[in-house]
């Protein structure tokens, strides 16, 4: 991605997650006011267990544990330094160039979860938004204070959990989305437990995944080496997940409405599958490449265009641009020798799967709308 494209598409990424927020806050007193109608003793402390994974005790420790076991191996294959002063220089300056990778995690899983604590805490006080439990109204109101409940934005469990989640899946990507899913898990247990509003979670979400990144990759490598990665994946990946919420906790439109956004988004999926199918047959090598990108991108715009209001529709378009971008420029590598069952299948046999998973995402959601009466 080139330095401009990387400026453009954050700024543009940075509007879409600010707007994401602010429609995002229109949920906050309705979810407060529901999760006020229940108070469960076993679901509390559900929300309590499944909470653990954010604490930044339990984070920090976990992190200091990693570096612990990585630094006992690092020191077994050093071998024993000379006690003395030139002993322990040397031994000090081939640590870091030699670390193990356990040790690599746990000190930028630990510097993460400091960096978090520091940030967190900052806006906590400076914002000096009330918790749900202390706020009786829709009014918005916000000022520096220290005292204990004006402490709810942002959420500091969710910022833990995401930049964990961050700093892990960088080292092992291919575990990513079910480390994600935790610290999903850990953002609404508290908006569940009646400890924060939704935006909370989302802000903390959001700020736990830059400074995760940043700790993980490095300040200096961040821009070209994190960045590009968050834009192309993580920011539509947020944007889906908004939708999705969105589509769950609001009733269906006027039945007009609904069959025009169903009707284009039907005609999306299928041209996207008619696109992917003619690239597979009609095309050779790397011109297939960007068609298939085009096709793909067809069928989850015609999904969000579908189930979720035109407004979301919209920054789903928008955010996935620079994969769109991404999947022009991209150097593909010579095909792998093995085949794999999937590639021995005919090419319409599988686009006409494809377009049924994205019709059957499509289906589930709609069905789905309004599951959660919130208003």
């Amino acid at each position: 991605m080139k330095p401009w494209e990387r400026v453009v598409f954050g700024l543009i990424a940075l509007t879409v997650l600010a707007a994401i927020g602010v429609k995002l806050h229109e949920l906050d007193m309705p979810v407060a006011r529901f999760v006020r109608s229940f108070n469960i003793d076993g679901l509390n402390r559900l929300g309590d267990l499944v909470a653990l994974p954010g604490q930044g005790v339990v984070v920090a420790g976990a992190f200091i544990l990693i570096a612990l076991i990585g630094w006992r191996h690092q020191r077994n294959q050093l071998g024993p330094m000379a006690v003395s002063r030139a002993g322990l220089i040397e031994w000090v300056r081939t640590w870091w160039p030699q670390r193990d990778q356990l040790t690599d995690i746990g000190v930028r899983g630990l510097l993460a979860q400091l960096s978090i604590a520091g940030a967190i805490q900052i806006l906590k006080h400076l914002i000096g938004r009330p918790r749900p439990r202390f706020a009786h109204g829709d009014e918005l109101v916000l000022g520096p204070s220290m005292d204990s409940g004006l402490d709810s934005f942002p959420s500091g469990h969710a910022a833990n959990a995401f930049g964990a989640a961050t700093v892990l899946a960088w080292f092992f990507p291919a575990v990513r989305v079910p480390l994600f899913l935790v610290a999903g898990l850990v953002a609404v247990s508290r908006v569940l437990r009646g400890s924060h509003f939704p935006t909370d979670v989302w802000a903390g979400a959001v700020l736990g995944v830059v400074i995760g990144s940043m700790a993980a990759v490095g300040v200096k490598r961040w821009p070209n080496d994190a960045l590009p990665d968050l834009l192309r994946t993580y920011v539509p990946v947020a944007v889906s997940t908004f939708a999705i919420l969105w589509v769950l906790l609001h009733p269906a439109p006027a039945w007009s409405h609904e069959i025009i956004s169903l009707g284009v988004g039907i005609a999306l999926v299928l041209a996207g599958g008619l696109v992917r199918g003619l690239a597979w047959t009609y095309l050779e090598g790397e011109d297939k490449g960007p068609l298939r990108i085009f096709g793909h991108l067809l069928l989850v715009v015609g999904v969000a265009v579908g189930c979720a209001p035109w407004w979301a529709a919209a920054l789903l378009v928008v955010v996935l641009a620079p994969l769109g971008l991404a999947g022009l420029h991209l150097e593909r590598a010579p095909a792998p020798t093995s085949v794999h069952p999937w590639g021995t299948m005919p090419v319409w046999r599988r686009e006409a799967l494809a377009v049924g998973a994205a019709l059957a995402v499509l289906a589930a959601l709609r069905s789905a709308q309004g599951l959660i009466p919130i208003g």
